[in-house]
């Protein structure tokens, strides 16, 4: 064993991502992109969801794109390194999922039975986005669409989808905001070019937040934020044509 190498790596220090710079925008939608496992979902999770509705009540929706991929045991298994014991002062365990709604939960293992707490928020698969159109989400002020970039393949059409579902959900209050979460393993993506941000992230540095306002009427702007998240200065251990992505975000 080479201890020199494991005490260096064991020493070497972590930038976590924050989400307080971009939050301070106050933008309609935020993307934030960077390398894998630098903590931006794990800012989300927290921040905009679980302890916001723990502070304000408010309740919040996870987006992603496949339905696949908004299963009860996927939605919960992302929910797994928040500790809600501790969040709800040993109220609640876990987080529970039933009929695309999202609770606090107790699971008692001796009984190994989950029973549901309070409803905190909503599950949506933007492929379904049009069963959605008569849903009423007046509860809900931020929309968190994890893994934005794909790596395979878009919906057609996908950001007026998601434009859609987010007219279902703010109903011309103008107070729900979109956190867009993604890895970059690609700058070819449609929410660049349908709304015209392709240049600002080809010229962005990393540890740097530009925005935009996109006209959406003759009196009504869009803001967009977008943060290119800093290094986080520790290698993902990976090889490969993506290794410079999974190590520092490039």
């Amino acid at each position: 064993i080479n201890i020199e190498k494991v005490i260096k790596m064991t020493n070497a220090k972590i930038v976590h991502y924050s989400i307080v710079n971009i939050d301070k925008e106050d933008a309609d939608i935020n993307i934030i992109i960077g390398e894998r496992s630098n903590g931006k979902s794990y800012q989300l999770k927290h921040l905009k969801a679980i302890e916001k509705y723990l502070e304000t009540g408010t309740r919040f929706i996870l987006l992603r794109r496949w339905k696949d991929e908004v299963s009860p045991a996927k939605v919960e298994q992302y929910f797994k390194d928040v500790d809600i014991l501790k969040l709800t002062n040993g109220k609640y365990n876990c987080i529970v999922t039933y009929t695309k709604k999202i609770y606090f939960g107790w699971f008692d293992a001796e009984k190994f039975k989950t029973v549901r707490g309070e409803h905190i928020g909503y599950v949506v698969a933007l492929s379904q986005e049009q069963s959605y159109a008569g849903a009423s989400y007046l509860d809900v002020e931020d929309i968190v669409f994890e893994e934005f970039i794909s790596r395979d393949s878009y919906l057609a059409n996908e950001p007026d989808k998601l434009m859609n579902f987010y007219c279902t959900v703010d109903r011309k209050r103008k107070t729900t905001k979109i956190w867009m979460a993604g890895n970059t393993i690609s700058r070819v993506c449609p929410y660049f070019n349908d709304w015209g941000v392709y240049n600002i992230l080809k010229n962005q540095r990393k540890g740097t937040i530009k925005t935009i306002d996109i006209e959406s009427t003759e009196d009504d702007v869009v803001k967009i934020a977008i943060e290119y998240c800093a290094e986080t200065g520790a290698s993902s251990h990976t090889i490969g044509k993506h290794k410079n992505m999974l190590n520092s975000g490039d």
